[in-house]
């Protein structure tokens, strides 16, 4: 059976991309591959997403802020599902996904995706991790294997 693979897109996948990445990763029981990317990716994680993760028993190993445009090369996997993170521009994408890749909008947080100064205050953090870990069982149930 054949893994769903399901891409987190979000503005700078430095936080929210990273966190549902690894949450679902854990969640999907083997059935589900996940990855995040960004359309203007910093140049490291949040330094919370490791406790955050590690807060639920999970690994940060792995993760950084990647640029969408690796997936859109020819090599890449190509998702079956499509999850936009924020209330962004979405991006453009080629041709052959117009008809196979499901597009998923899901706020997770607001606007915007998290404060630009990066201060944020715990309890911010806890709302981000609640809202994933909210939203990932549901998203199991619509994401069947392929």
């Amino acid at each position: 059976m054949r893994k769903t693979t399901v891409l987190f897109v979000c503005p700078d996948n430095a936080l929210l991309g990273p966190l549902a990445e690894a949450y679902l990763n854990a969640q999907g029981a083997g059935l589900v591959r996940a990855f995040s990317a960004g359309l203007k990716p910093r140049s490291e994680l949040h330094p919370s997403v490791a406790k955050l993760l590690s807060s639920r028993a999970l690994s940060a190993e792995g993760l950084e802020p990647k640029s969408l445009d690796i997936f859109l090369m020819p090599h890449a996997p190509k998702p079956d599902r499509m999850i936009y993170l924020a209330d962004m521009e979405k991006p453009e994408l080629p041709d052959d996904w117009q008809e196979s890749v499901r597009e998923h909008a899901w706020a997770v947080a607001g606007k915007p995706p998290f404060p630009a100064s990066f201060a944020a205050s715990v309890e911010y953090f806890r709302r981000i991790r609640q809202a994933i870990d909210d939203a990932v069982a549901p998203a199991m149930a619509t994401i069947p294997a392929a």
